[in-house]
């Protein structure tokens, strides 16, 4: 890349994951732990060698570690990254004006992504409900003990989930009951990414103490229609409609997601459509293996990758939708 960029990201965000790994950034896009929460000292991880050493591929404006094919933010150069000269985060300048690798303060933003329980079971993320033994619930509680005690009071936004849904898995309800003013001060933005099966009123009622954190949420849904619905996500679609419609009602950011693959490349543009309805714009993804497919079946199923026989197809689609201005085709807009 001929510019440099900046990216908050290793300066403020936390996500953490079952077996206590804990990332700077999404570890699709950004493979390497900065350290385990489980086995390692909270300051020790925070301030990691690994943690220390991506803070300084910031501070030299090379990212190198950063890749604009796995990072959706890097090829739309859209918040958190920026172009060096244009970085209008000042938390972020003064940082890189102080040359600080080694942070006292902890993350702004948390991700959740320790519990994997669901109420689905995606063909894309798992093969079949995901219950706990001993020993993962003892990290799921260890986890969540260790967000109220040690992070809460410095967390101005927090996330979940990036595995499992915030409705179904048991340490996220947890958790977030305990949201208060008392244990969350600084808490200003509740993003909550569920897949809106139980996203009912009612259940929305049982967490009225979240009401006036909640800024935005994301859906996954992956098809466009009841039928491609019950395949790829397994669930009940009217459901689903009726839970968006209320989900609107709330006045936030939203967003419908779709992981794009074989069976549902062709339905991109009836997407859009569909969160058109619900006032909510459009995110694209590729598939990506979580080892839940054979090689064989995973390449069978990525028509984003250019071997797939339906590639070209997959492309002629996506470029009637990447254009558009409430839609998000992430990394996917290496192929338009």
């Amino acid at each position: 890349m001929s510019e440099s960029y900046y990216c908050s990201r290793p300066f403020d965000w936390l996500e953490i994951h079952a077996d206590g790994s804990a990332f700077v950034c999404c570890p699709a896009w950004l493979r390497r732990p900065i350290g385990n929460l489980l086995t390692t000292p909270w300051p020790q991880v925070w301030n990691s060698r690994v943690a220390v050493e991506l803070r300084k591929t910031v501070l030299n404006g090379s990212l190198h570690s950063c890749s604009p094919r796995r990072c959706p933010f890097l090829a739309s150069l859209t918040f958190p990254v920026c172009v060096a000269n244009r970085c209008d985060d000042p938390r972020l300048l003064a940082v890189i004006r102080r040359g600080e690798s080694h942070l006292q303060r902890g993350p702004r933003t948390l991700n959740l992504s320790f519990d994997p329980r669901c109420n689905l079971s995606c063909p894309s993320c798992r093969q079949q409900p995901v219950s706990l033994d001993n020993a993962g619930q003892h990290a799921v509680d260890t986890l969540s003990h260790f967000v109220l005690e040690e992070l809460a009071a410095d967390v101005e936004e927090l996330r979940l989930s990036g595995h499992g849904d915030p409705f179904s898995a048991p340490g996220y309800r947890y958790l977030l009951h305990q949201v208060d003013s008392h244990r969350f001060p600084r808490l200003k933005r509740l993003h909550l990414h569920s897949n809106g099966l139980l996203w009912t009123p009612q259940h929305w009622d049982e967490f009225a103490h979240l009401h006036p954190y909640l800024s935005s949420a994301e859906i996954s849904i992956d098809a466009a229609d009841a039928t491609l619905y019950a395949e790829n996500r397994g669930g009940d679609f009217s459901q689903l409609l009726a839970n968006l419609q209320f989900i609107q009602s709330l006045s936030i950011n939203l967003r419908l997601s779709c992981v794009v693959q074989h069976n549902n490349y062709h339905q991109m543009s009836d997407f859009v459509h569909l969160a058109r309805r619900f006032g909510a714009c459009s995110y694209f993804s590729p598939l990506v293996n979580w080892g839940t497919w054979s090689r064989a079946d995973y390449h069978q199923r990525a028509v984003h990758l250019p071997g797939h026989p339906d590639h070209q197809a997959f492309r002629a689609q996506l470029a009637k939708v990447a254009a558009l201005p409430d839609v998000d085709v992430g990394t996917l807009h290496a192929f338009v």
